[in-house]
């Protein structure tokens, strides 16, 4: 275990310890009407079904558990003013894994919700080995040959991507081949953001409105973040935060990773927010960034 873990671990016994978790769930019910969070996750393995059952139904005791339009309502006028009993939180799951299909996607339609789904779509298009291959080398290069179970590479294949869209899902766009944006020139932006875009609606014969960029949270500049733009409603960053709607805006929102793997403990120190301040610089990175490329294309 390395010092970040050993780190982590401490902090979160030190707040079940003190009931920290506990206070900053009643702290964030004072101000839900404008406020929301979006959980992302990666596999959710057959063998974790039960433990992701029993964290949604933890987080649906806190949280109204909500598909993407209806999460969207934040930024509609009058729900600002409405007294929401829970804040929403929306679910989405990175990489376009089968096990997203076979657990996620029902788990969540048993509590009447919906979930985002950010496919990559060379990764769905692969068969056999090519997956295996496929993921050691563009999703997960960290990887070892023995750490991955076949649910971590199993890729949804284009008709379950396409079911998932007619059940209500939102399938979103993780880029072409799960590339680094950051630094590539402009002809494989839009063939990695564009033509990614274009093959999705052509499977589930609707718009693709959202995106999530690949790896970390400045593994995008303002180049890519044009190009998202261009083809997308929401863009969803891997840097955790609650999203306020009278200072966020649809075009970046953030996520905070929570693994259905996680323990008890560890789900309910993230879902507190406890772990938000340690992203703040991060945050306001990522706001000037955009705030800068919106300047340079209004002049």
């Amino acid at each position: 275990m390395d010092f970040r873990s050993q780190a982590r671990g401490f902090f979160i016994r030190a707040a079940t310890f003190a009931r920290a978790d506990e206070l900053a769930f009643r702290v964030q019910s004072l101000n839900t009407g404008s406020r929301g969070l979006v959980v992302g996750m990666h596999e959710t393995p057959a063998s974790l079904e039960e433990r992701f059952r029993e964290q949604l139904e933890w987080v649906s005791e806190h949280f109204a558990i909500v598909s993407l339009e209806d999460f969207t309502k934040l930024w509609e006028q009058n729900s600002r003013s409405e007294n929401h009993a829970k804040p929403p939180v929306l679910f989405t799951f990175d990489d376009g894994r089968e096990s997203n299909y076979t657990v996620a996607a029902p788990l969540l339609e048993s509590f009447g919700a919906r979930g985002v789904f950010f496919i990559v779509p060379g990764f769905a298009e692969c068969t056999g080995d090519q997956a295996l291959t496929f993921y050691r080398s563009r999703i997960n290069p960290d990887s070892r040959p023995g750490d991955e179970t076949w649910e971590d590479w199993k890729p949804m294949n284009p008709d379950q991507i396409a079911d998932l869209a007619a059940r209500g899902h939102a399938i979103g766009n993780h880029t072409l081949t799960h590339h680094r944006l950051a630094g590539l020139p402009c002809e494989t932006l839009e063939q990695e953001i564009g033509e990614s875009a274009r093959k999705l609606t052509s499977w589930t014969k609707q718009p693709v409105d959202a995106f999530a960029w690949t790896f970390g949270w400045d593994a995008v500049d303002a180049n890519a973040w044009d190009v998202i733009r261009r083809y997308h409603r929401f863009c969803f960053a891997p840097c955790a935060g609650v999203i306020d709607s009278r200072h966020d805006v649809p075009s970046l929102l953030w996520r905070r990773e929570v693994e259905v793997k996680y323990s008890a403990a560890e789900y309910r120190f993230i879902y507190s927010g406890l772990v938000d301040p340690w992203w703040s610089t991060r945050r306001n990175q990522l706001r000037k960034m955009l705030q800068h490329s919106t300047d340079q294309n209004a002049t």
